[in-house]
C-alpha cells in the first residue's frame, strides 16, 4: 500500500463540501467487549466475545468562513444525518452516514477564528 499526504484532504457532508478545513480525523472503530464469565469458567480466567462495533466520530477543525456553504450547513443542522464521504489526496475514499454534533468556533488571541465540529458515524465505515 503506497503511502499518502494528508494535504488535499476533503469531506462532503450531504454532498456540501466543508471548506476551510485544516485537520480532519476520520475516528476509528471500536468494539464493545462483553464478558461471557460464569462460575465454571475455565482455570478462573474471565472470558469475553466480541460486542457491538462503534464507527467512532469524524472530528473537523477549520479555518471559520461565515460564507462557506459547507460550514453553514454544519452549522444550521445539529442532529441531522446525511452521507458523509472523506477524500484523501490519493482519491481513495472513507463513506459513512453521520450525525452532525456540536459546532463551534474559538477566537485566540493573534490567531485565525477556526471551527471545530463533531459528526457521530452511524452504521458501518466503507473505504474504498
Amino acid at each position: 500500500m503506497a503511502k499518502i499526504k494528508s494535504y488535499g484532504v476533503a469531506v462532503t457532508v450531504a454532498t456540501n463540501a466543508i471548506g476551510g478545513l485544516t485537520d480532519v480525523s476520520p475516528g476509528g472503530t471500536e468494539v464493545n467487549f462483553v464478558d461471557i464469565t460464569t462460575h465454571d469458567s475455565s482455570g478462573g480466567w474471565k472470558e469475553f466475545v466480541g460486542g457491538l462495533k462503534d464507527g467512532g466520530t469524524l472530528e473537523l477543525t477549520g479555518a471559520y468562513d461565515a460564507a462557506n456553504v459547507g460550514q453553514d450547513y454544519l452549522r444550521a443542522n445539529p442532529g441531522a444525518s446525511g452521507a458523509c464521504v472523506v477524500t484523501f489526496s490519493d482519491a481513495s475514499t472513507c463513506s459513512f452516514t453521520g450525525i452532525i454534533g456540536g459546532f463551534a468556533t474559538s477566537a485566540p488571541l493573534d490567531d485565525k477564528v477556526e471551527f471545530t465540529c463533531s459528526i457521530k458515524i452511524t452504521g458501518a465505515v466503507t473505504y474504498a
